[in-house]
């Protein structure tokens, strides 16, 4: 036996494509986009996608999703335009609200999109308070960093970016860059 055998790109690439995971990638993408209400060409999603009302929920062409991504429709709707890329952990929720994601939009790892509120009167219990709804509005060509939370009634701007830990609770200007809690433009795009 060769022990100085270094295999080449291409039985790498073989071995990418037909590892267990790949290919439980794949079959899982192939089902998911079938029971959409829309959902266009080349669409991935990695393992686990969970969905809830997968009749409310429009995808555009070239979806993909590296997986642990929640679409939580409920009585909503959500709408994701064309060549959005979704990073892991990501939390996409409308409950009776509505979420519209333009085209060419990136979302990063762990960030949280929630239409739905509490409210916070103190004559009842936290769990037993009434929702409000609203919608978010991601407009094209928009970059979302980890760990941000985008709430109800948001419009990211088109060319808008969101950096990483922020927490959007106003809508923002086009190409505008916006950090922290709440977040605040600190600078914008050239």
């Amino acid at each position: 036996m060769n022990m100085n055998y270094k295999p080449n790109k291409f039985s790498k690439i073989l071995k990418t494509l037909f590892s267990p995971y790949a290919i439980l990638n794949h079959i899982n993408s192939f089902f998911f986009k079938f029971k959409f209400k829309s959902c266009g060409r080349k669409f991935y999603a990695a393992f686990p996608l969970i969905v809830k009302n997968y009749q409310n929920i429009q995808i555009g062409n070239n979806f993909s999703s590296m997986g642990l991504t929640y679409l939580y429709a409920d009585q909503g709707k959500i709408i994701i335009g064309d060549n959005c890329s979704i990073n892991s952990n990501v939390q996409i929720g409308a409950s009776v609200g509505k979420i519209i994601i333009g085209n060419n939009v990136l979302i990063g790892p762990n960030v949280v999109l929630r239409a739905a509120n509490h409210g916070l009167k103190k004559s009842n219990l936290m769990k037993m308070q009434p929702h409000s709804y609203g919608e978010i509005i991601i407009e094209d060509d928009v970059w979302i960093g980890s760990n941000a939370v985008i709430t109800s009634g948001v419009k990211i701007s088109n060319g808008s970016v969101i950096a990483a830990g922020a927490v959007v609770t106003k809508s923002t200007d086009s190409y505008g860059i916006y950090a922290g809690v709440p977040a605040k433009k600190i600078n914008e795009r050239v």
